[in-house]
Formats: C-alpha cells, structure tokens, sequence
C-alpha cells in the first residue's frame, strides 16, 4: 500500500516550516507516536534551537535537551530512545532542507 507521504519530499523554502517537519517524521518514524507527542518534541526543540541562534550548537545538546525538557515535565511519555529517534529525524528534515549543517572535528595529528 502506497501511502502519500512515501512520494512525499520536503520542500527547501527560506526557513524551516513547522508542518512540514512533523510529515518528515511521520514519513521516516519506525514506531507510532501521536500527533500531540510529534509536536509537543518539536516545540520543546524549536525552544532550544531558537534560543541558540546565530550560536554553533551540537546535536548532542539539541537532543539532551529535548530529552530533559520532556521527562522532567513529564510532557511526553515515550522511552528517552524513541524521544531521541524524533530529534534526529528532526535533524534529518533540517539538514535535507538545508537548514541545519553537521561539520566534522578532527584533531590534528602531531
């Protein structure tokens, strides 16, 4: 069965675009989460990346943060793995709409 999210690419507009971000996870999510879970994990992200803008951010503090916010809240109950699965496929709609750049560190070898 061919679902219509499955021809289904997000658009590369100027800024990120809210909705268009929850069929992102929807699209690629392995589990069943709710909307208002979809939503209430990508508020709680959009809280963090706004508060660091124009600042270089790792996705470890995007994720930790989430994770955080949502179980000391107790605004979610999923497990912290499935909690950590939305922020990256979060990650993955801003990278593949060019929003969100993953730079590698390497040491220099002496």
């Amino acid at each position: 069965m061919v679902l219509i999210l499955d021809k289904w690419n997000p658009p590369h507009l100027d800024k990120p675009d809210y909705y268009d971000t929850v069929k992102y996870v929807y699209k690629h999510l392995t589990f069943h989460i709710s909307e208002d879970e979809a939503y209430t994990i990508l508020n709680a992200f959009i809280e963090k990346w706004d508060g660091n803008a124009g600042e270089l951010i790792k996705e470890e503090e995007l994720v930790d943060h989430v994770v955080e916010q949502l179980r000391d809240n107790f605004e979610v109950m999923l497990p912290k793995n499935k909690i950590e699965a939305v922020v990256h496929l979060i990650l993955g709609y801003l990278q593949e709409t060019g929003h969100f750049y993953t730079q590698e560190l390497k040491k220099d070898k002496k």
